[in-house]
């Protein structure tokens, strides 16, 4: 059992006169995780030992999966390194590199649940509030069981009870482009769920993009907007967006099975967002303190966790990268094992490419991976056990 004092900040400390049966349980504790002062901001102990681990690890994982091409960028307190291996396409000879565009797939999700609690902030919404208040065309949104309305964070938590995808996407077609927004919207018209919202986490891009259109209609603002205002600009990420230049093309890694470098907006909230390793570094880097970045205020928040894994009746499709003791916005909760403590993760895939993200946010460690496949071999649990494995070395090597 997860400790409940381990789990979540009030998200929804804003606005509280909701009467407490519309809160989700695990946003009315405290998380006894360190204020942001109380976060170690010095170097880890031994510099040159993370960077022996980083290199060691960074290889294996190469080997292991066998891609076409990978970058790895790690952030281990005030210290940040990156490592290139492979090709940028099968013709190529050139390495990738912190400038070549890549897709982060599902790691979207993140960025939609940031937008997601900053509107909150900005005193647009609730996460509490059900998905019927920002329902378009006149749409009754389908209930299980009218005491248990969708809510914001259960889009965001894979606790809607929305499928993974829609029904009716066609095998082949390229990705981040189906449904659009008119496509999930007459869908819904005659959707039909089994499934209470809040009972069981089961993964879903679908109902990312009903997030994604609910928090354009409470801002009133595009979508690539809301990106730019609350994610992008704010972290400083010149190269990340739903429409690529065709200059930002040009650099666009290949691999197995790629999909046209075009605009993604129809996604825009499950996994169309493009960036670069080195944008990705500059964002998890909101997660972590070092000597000369504090964490970012909502980072907490961001990584709370909403249903620990014994309070739901199951759990489909979170598992990916370890064993999921918890879901929160996105984020996956790895607890605490063998002295190590928590790890929050996340894992992409789509168009060629696989994307991981996994940090220890109470001793400022984060490492983001990316790889593109080739036709036959490319193993992506190698990455997710690889990566793991170095972050929790990493940790290890902090407390000696």
């Amino acid at each position: 059992m997860i400790p409940v004092a381990l789990l979540t900040l009030n998200a929804c400390s804003q606005r509280s006169s909701l009467p407490p049966a519309t809160q989700p349980s695990m946003l009315n504790q405290q998380n006894s995780v360190p204020e942001l002062t109380q976060w170690p901001t010095a170097l880890s102990p031994n510099v040159s030992n993370a960077r022996t681990l980083f290199d060691k690890y960074a290889s294996q994982i190469y080997q292991k999966s066998h891609p076409q091409g990978m970058v790895i960028v790690m952030i281990n307190n005030s210290q940040t390194l990156n490592r290139s291996f492979g090709t940028t396409t099968p013709e190529s000879r050139n390495a990738p590199s912190m400038n070549s565009l890549i897709r982060i797939a599902s790691i979207t999700k993140l960025m939609t649940s940031e937008v997601m609690l900053k509107l909150q902030d900005d005193g647009k919404l609730l996460v509490t509030d059900p998905l019927q208040k920002y329902s378009y065309y006149g749409v009754d949104i389908p209930l299980v069981s009218a005491q248990s309305p969708i809510r914001l964070y259960h889009l965001a938590s894979h606790t809607s009870g929305f499928p993974r995808e829609q029904p009716g996407g066609k095998w082949g077609r390229p990705v981040f482009i189906w449904p659009t927004h008119g496509d999930r919207w007459n869908w819904l018209k005659k959707a039909t769920l089994t499934s209470p919202a809040g009972n069981q986490a089961a993964y879903s891009n679908l109902a990312y993009d009903l997030l994604a259109d609910a928090l354009v209609k409470a801002s009133g603002k595009s979508y690539p907007q809301l990106l730019q205002q609350y994610v992008t600009q704010p972290a400083g990420m010149t190269n990340t967006t739903l429409t690529p230049t065709p200059a930002q093309c040009q650099r666009l890694l290949i691999g197995y099975k790629p999909s046209p470098c075009s605009d993604t907006i129809a996604a825009a909230g499950s996994g169309g967002v493009y960036s670069t390793p080195a944008d990705m570094q500059r964002w998890m880097q909101g997660f972590l303190t070092s000597h000369n970045a504090m964490r970012k205020a909502t980072a907490s928040k961001e990584q709370s966790v909403y249903f620990p894994r014994n309070r739901l009746s199951s759990i489909e499709g979170m598992d990916v990268a370890g064993r999921a003791d918890g879901v929160g916005l996105g984020w996956v909760y790895m607890a605490p094992a063998n002295g190590i403590p928590a790890i929050y993760q996340k894992t992409g895939g789509g168009g060629g490419f696989n994307t991981y993200m996994a940090t220890i946010p109470e001793l400022n460690i984060g490492v983001f991976v990316v790889i593109t496949r080739k036709p036959n071999g490319t193993k992506f649990s190698e990455v997710t056990q690889g990566t793991n494995a170095l972050v929790r070395a990493l940790a290890k090597d902090f407390y000696q």
